[in-house]
């Protein structure tokens, strides 16, 4: 598909959210890395091309992970 096709675009910033929109559709367009201060963070951006409604998968932001990893060994 041309980019001319794209609906829509999204940013994500972890491989996991990345794998989550892959599996629900969205092809991966640009990615880059932000310098912030003395780190480097990946960026991804996403397409979405097809015909239908947009699929954004639902995720668990990092506070959420944190909690579920802190219940899983503590």
């Amino acid at each position: 598909m041309s980019m001319e096709e794209t609906k829509l675009t999204t940013e994500v910033r972890s491989i996991r959210e990345l794998n989550m929109y892959l599996l629900s559709g969205w092809k991966l367009i640009l990615s880059y890395v932000a310098h912030l201060s003395d780190t480097q963070e990946p960026r991804f951006v996403l397409a979405w091309q097809d015909e239908s409604e947009p699929v954004v998968p639902e995720l668990l932001d990092e506070w959420e992970l944190h909690e579920m990893e802190a219940q899983r060994f503590g």
